[in-house]
């Protein structure tokens, strides 16, 4: 029990309060979060780039930046061209398949007495849907916004020691280089995991399968990977829609297949990876994942990892080494 010895009731409501306020704000702190997580790591690369290649701080930062967003433009891209050019064969493909259920995908039955019903029903949904979809993609320009501002500003982290009291800067100040080293342990994991999610999926998809479109879909399953849940079913989702184009006898190999590829990784490859990386007990990632994700969705199970890494360093620094 000593190690709950500088524990105190002030603590606990201060935790307390701070998880209330998290999730209150949970729309707006974990973009904001990531973003600053995101713009530290990159302005560390570019100034380690810096001192390598002499080339201008600044200069680098654009550089990175344009090569990321260059992936996202052209997955983006690939993938409206592949569904545009791709729709009306799907559609018809669609409708052999449906055709055994005596089903078609052709004009709804505006007479029928349960279509108002059906579209109540389902409607409902899909607009909720789409104003997820919607969210998540201002979410997602915000993490960048912010992420590009922070990686710009060399001064960020000085100008926020510089609003804690002098007297607590240096423990403060130990804590947080602890914890940019594990965040970049961290980042280097998720890269692992992409490349890891990249390959299988290239292997089952591309290679087992051999089916179309093999290096667009796996990596694009890499880089969605970062996305957790909505990533792998987008992914999902884009393979089934080529799969009943190209060869719609293997849908239920395609779902099957990518459940168990998106389980292991779930279950086996982010606890062992993370481990690893930044050391931190496989249960208590697992657990983590799961509590997240139930309170606070998508950015919330997105941020578990590195929430998880400040954490676990200020607790062992207060709790276990004073």
């Amino acid at each position: 029990m000593t190690v709950f010895k500088n524990f105190s009731l002030t603590t606990f409501l201060f935790i307390l309060l701070s998880v209330y306020l998290i999730w209150l704000t949970k729309e707006i702190f974990f973009p904001v979060f990531l973003g600053i997580i995101i713009g530290l790591t990159l302005q560390n690369f570019a100034k380690f780039l810096t001192l390598k290649t002499k080339i201008n701080f600044y200069i680098l930062v654009f550089i990175l930046y344009l090569f990321l967003s260059s992936i996202f433009i052209f997955i983006f891209y690939s993938l409206f061209k592949v569904i545009t050019t791709e729709l009306p064969n799907f559609i018809s493909h669609l409708n052999l398949i449906l055709k055994n259920y005596n089903l078609k995908l052709e004009k709804l039955p505006l007479d029928s007495p349960n279509f108002f019903e059906l579209t109540s029903s389902y409607f409902p949904n899909f607009f909720s849907f789409i104003y997820s979809l919607f969210g998540n993609f201002i979410s997602f320009l915000l993490v960048f916004v912010i992420s590009f501002y922070v990686a710009l500003n060399q001064d960020f982290e000085k100008n926020i020691f510089a609003y804690i009291p002098e007297q607590k800067r240096e423990n403060i100040f130990n804590i947080w280089f602890r914890i940019k080293r594990k965040l970049s342990f961290w980042i280097i994991g998720q890269i692992i995991l992409m490349l890891s999610i990249g390959i299988a999926t290239y292997i089952f998809y591309g290679l087992i399968l051999n089916l179309p479109y093999k290096f667009l879909i796996s990596f694009t399953a890499g880089i969605l990977e970062a996305l957790a849940i909505l990533g792998p079913v987008l992914t999902t989702i884009i393979a089934v829609f080529i799969t009943v184009i190209e060869k719609p006898e293997y849908i239920f190999f395609v779902i099957g297949g990518f459940f168990v590829i998106q389980q292991f990784e779930n279950h086996i490859l982010v606890p062992l990876v993370m481990k690893n990386a930044v050391q931190l007990n496989p249960i208590l990632v697992l657990v983590g994942l799961l509590i997240f994700s139930k309170f606070f969705g998508l950015w919330g199970t997105i941020s578990t990892l590195p929430i998880l890494v400040i954490l676990t360093e200020i607790f062992n620094f207060y709790f276990k080494e004073k």
